[in-house]
């Protein structure tokens, strides 16, 4: 016996129908989901696609940063233009103001720096009041050369001697001051440039001279006496010889002499010989006689 429930017309049998109540918050989602997918599309097609900007090159501005590093404190390097062709020579001195000469050249105090120097060597020379030095330099073109020297610092105030040779006693005289006179003993002096003067009153000889006074040494002075005028006469005459010179016979007008002390011989075949002491002078016309009747 066929079964009750068989149904052979090739219906598919209906599905049980869905609760009102249960399917809503199911169809509900649904809807929402498929409405907000719809609206982003919308909503993107009224924009246009991004597009990255193009890389633009940065522009130097020399002027504004070099004005923005000077305000923030920055020293801005300067071009130092080098001669071609030419070297040059920086000269330091411990202690520093010494008198500098290159090759005999005076080139100024130290420190200094000298430019357009020839590329060879070259004689350096610094002289201070305490000493001097001396080195040999090779300058390079385009080069710069620095050269130190160290001197002698003065402990003490440093001094040297003055020795005055003269066929007759002088004073030597600095600012209207009697410092010493001539003679076999030493006048300590500063070191350095004196303007002194060289006199005796009672020959009326006056000389100015400039003396350099090197510390430690002895500097000579040498007084070469200029020439005074002399007129020699006797009774009833004489050959006459000065200094042990025959000088000619009685009279004699005058004769040039070196001023200072000689001696004067009168000589008579009858009356014999006499001899005079005389000191010639500056002025004027010295005169000398004797008288061989007395």
């Amino acid at each position: 016996m066929a079964p009750a429930d068989d149904d052979r017309s090739g219906h598919v049998p209906a599905l049980p129908a869905i609760s009102a109540f249960g399917s809503t918050p199911l169809l509900m989602a649904a809807i929402v989901l498929v409405s907000a997918v719809g609206s982003f599309g919308a909503v993107r097609a009224w924009f246009p696609k991004a597009q990255a900007a193009p890389a633009v090159p940065a522009t130097a501005r020399p002027a504004a940063d070099a004005a923005l590093r000077v305000a923030r404190g920055f020293v801005l390097p300067r071009e130092i233009e080098t001669p071609t062709a030419a070297g040059r020579l920086s000269i330091v001195t411990d202690p520093a103001g010494a008198r500098v000469q290159v090759d005999g050249r005076p080139r100024g105090v130290s420190p200094v720096v000298i430019d357009g120097l020839a590329a060879a060597e070259h004689l350096i020379t610094v002289v201070s009041d305490s000493g001097a030095a001396q080195r040999t330099i090779a300058v390079s073109n385009d080069v710069m050369t620095e050269v130190v020297f160290s001197l002698p610092r003065p402990t003490a105030p440093v001094a040297g001697w003055v020795a005055v040779a003269s066929p007759f006693p002088v004073e030597i005289l600095e600012h209207d001051e009697v410092v010493g006179t001539s003679g076999a003993t030493k006048i300590m002096l500063a070191a350095g440039k004196h303007e002194v003067l060289l006199r005796n009153e009672s020959l009326g000889f006056e000389a100015p001279r400039t003396i350099t006074v090197v510390p430690g040494q002895v500097t000579s002075v040498a007084i070469d006496p200029p020439k005074g005028l002399l007129n020699v006469n006797a009774r009833p005459w004489a050959d006459v010889l000065i200094d042990g010179e025959p000088a000619g016979q009685t009279p004699l007008s005058s004769v040039p002499l070196a001023v200072g002390p000689h001696q004067v011989t009168f000589r008579h075949p009858q009356f014999g010989e006499r001899n005079e002491r005389i000191a010639v002078t500056a002025r004027g016309v010295n005169r000398v006689a004797v008288d061989f009747n007395k």
